[in-house]
């Protein structure tokens, strides 16, 4: 079956899932089904002229434009460029993806005015992968982007017309649509792919508390690491699923159960932070569970110091 016929297949699927992904109980400014129905199988058009860089440095690195399919990430200005962009997360994709011989090329668009920040987070994270940057925010003119993140993460086909919305580092649902299509699944086994997507959403939602969000770390030595651990407690009738814990940058892993936690009890996400700069931080992890909103936020900050 050729690749047109089985996305064809899948839409309904994909619309179903996605739109699970995204809903939030809460929030209905935009509407995932909505969205996705609008914007399935569109077009997305790049600028005459890519300004694209390899850690900072100007490349001529045309070929990603080349591939059977494109994974395109649009960042905007407004607040942590590399905290959006998930630097570690996307590294451990993109070796993945290479290993398993996906046709694939990323794009990761970023649209600033001061880069400084950003080179200096891509040699941190040893990020070798080029970055297409975008200061006069020329692809957002030319595709008007979904006003909100989550919306801004796309797998083109060949034609550049969108087949997925949404990211496979910040879902593994939607990771999983990724694989299936990246890897070129039978249509004998898309039913089989169906139910296991669907089965390994979490089916209802529960509630959590934190003992604590945030944790000031003070001041301490460049040649310390920290464990930091956040104590969550399942306050919901239903049991407590976490899916995967997304942190800020590479310098910061994190350690939890996988397994369901009943109600009424609670589970320890530890975060093991490794400084790589001296000076004032502030990180973040998102820890992707069944709550309301998808995901609990956890922050520690503080400043380093040489000794």
């Amino acid at each position: 079956m050729n690749n047109s016929n089985r996305l064809n297949k899948l839409v309904p699927l994909l619309v179903f899932i996605l739109s699970l992904s995204f809903l939030s109980c809460n929030k209905l400014k935009e509407q995932p089904k909505t969205i996705i129905e609008e914007w399935y199988k569109k077009e997305i058009l790049f600028p005459k002229k890519l300004m694209i860089k390899c850690l900072g440095h100007d490349t001529t690195n045309s070929y990603i434009l080349n591939h059977q399919y494109k994974i395109v990430v649009y960042i905007d200005s407004m607040g942590c460029t590399p905290c959006k962009l998930q630097l570690y997360q996307w590294k451990e994709f993109i070796d993945s993806s290479h290993l398993k011989r996906y046709d694939v090329s990323f794009l990761f668009i970023v649209q600033s005015t001061n880069y400084k920040g950003l080179e200096e987070e891509l040699y941190i994270s040893r990020f070798t992968y080029p970055i297409i940057y975008d200061p006069n925010d020329e692809f957002n003119k030319l595709n008007r982007f979904p006003k909100e993140d989550k919306y801004r993460t796309f797998l083109l086909d060949d034609k550049n017309r969108i087949v997925l919305i949404g990211s496979p580092i910040r879902n593994d649902n939607v990771k999983k649509l990724y694989v299936h299509i990246l890897g070129g699944e039978k249509e004998t086994n898309i039913k089989q792919s169906k139910d296991v997507s669907i089965t390994s959403l979490p089916a209802k939602t529960t509630l959590v508390k934190l003992t604590n969000d945030s944790i000031n770390l003070g001041k301490f030595s460049f040649q310390e690491s920290k464990q930091i651990p956040f104590k969550l407690i399942n306050q919901g009738k239903q049991p407590l699923i976490i899916q995967n814990v997304n942190t800020s940058c590479g310098c910061m892993v994190a350690k939890y159960d996988k397994k369901p936690i009943a109600k009424g009890e609670s589970t320890t996400v530890v975060l093991d932070f490794k400084p790589n700069s001296l000076g004032y931080f502030s990180k973040t992890a998102d820890v992707m569970c069944n709550v309301p909103n998808g995901f609990v936020r956890l922050k520690i900050s503080g400043e380093v110091v040489e000794k």
